[in-house]
């Protein structure tokens, strides 16, 4: 049985949402929010519902079981720029509500290139890459700097995933964390997103920031953590 948290590394933990939890600083980490997703998706013809409000509940949610005093936005807050006006409003008003018991802050992503003009007004603090004690966290899109090596390098953008088959052959993909004592990705939190399977092998640059060790895999279900071996 899984649980609501689990450690992948001393001090780092996994948690339900997907989000990983630094308890010594009370600090969640969360890549590939993408908020505002379908409301893109209608301004491109693409006419569904308007079901942000799960990404809204899952991020709420996490902000209650976890009472984090800073949230670390690992890239990608938002889909995409030039918000329409009930979008910004609701986009700003959920990052607001958050700000009122926690630090914002925002590591710049690929879909972020407007994010900090088009949110001036939020109290967050934004920038490339942020680091605490033996962390070094990135967006995860570009690596064109060098971390300390003796940090564990934190990334989003890959949104991994794995894919599974239950016993009438119907088959999902599991949001999951890879983490060895190098490199630490986290799933996409948006539940939107759709995953990279990782059991086809990783993109290059991402491999070699594992190293030679193994790499474990923690799915994320929303409501427990499971460890499920090695990739």
């Amino acid at each position: 049985m899984g649980k609501l948290l689990l450690p992948v590394l001393p001090g780092l933990q996994a948690h339900a949402s997907g989000a990983l939890w630094l308890p010594e600083s009370q600090t969640a980490i969360i890549a590939d929010l993408h908020l505002g997703y379908n409301w893109t998706q209608r301004r491109r013809g693409e006419l569904g519902p308007l079901a942000d409000l799960q990404t809204r509940g899952k991020l709420f949610q996490c902000n209650e079981e976890l009472r984090p005093k800073r949230f670390v936005f690992l890239g990608d807050i938002v889909h995409a720029p030039r918000s329409c006006a009930p979008e910004h409003e609701w986009i700003a008003e959920t990052l607001q509500q958050l700000s009122q018991n926690a630090q914002l802050i925002a590591v710049r992503g690929n879909h972020d290139r407007q994010f900090a003009a088009e949110f001036a007004q939020l109290n967050l603090l934004h920038l490339q890459s942020w680091s605490e004690q033996l962390l070094t966290a990135i967006h995860g899109d570009r690596f064109e700097f060098t971390w300390p090596k003796d940090h564990t390098l934190v990334l989003g953008h890959l949104h991994p995933a794995l894919g599974i088959r239950d016993a009438s052959g119907a088959g999902q993909k599991l949001p999951v964390f890879l983490a060895n004592r190098q490199c630490v990705v986290l799933p996409a939190f948006s539940p939107f997103a759709r995953g990279y399977n990782v059991a086809c092998g990783l993109p290059a640059e991402i491999r070699r920031c594992f190293g030679e060790e193994g790499i474990h895999i923690y799915a994320a279900s929303g409501k427990r953590v499971v460890r499920l071996g090695l990739l």
